[in-house]
């Protein structure tokens, strides 16, 4: 079940940072508050670590 949750949180990060990436060279609309920005951040900081926890702990379980 943790490698799911990890797997699902890696794949969540991911579209964030596609989400979050400039189009054209402009900032997203959604993105323009600093502290959205912020928030938005710290969001993917946490489904990152997260997902690589996750992983790495449902990988452990599975194997041990």
């Amino acid at each position: 079940m943790q490698l799911i949750v990890g797997v699902i949180l890696l794949v969540a990060f991911g579209v964030a940072f596609r989400l979050a990436l400039p189009r054209d060279g402009k900032v997203r609309s959604f993105l323009r508050n600093d502290q959205v920005q912020a928030y938005y951040a710290v969001g993917m900081v946490a489904a990152l670590a997260g997902g690589i926890l996750n992983v790495v702990l449902g990988w452990i379980a599975m194997i041990g």
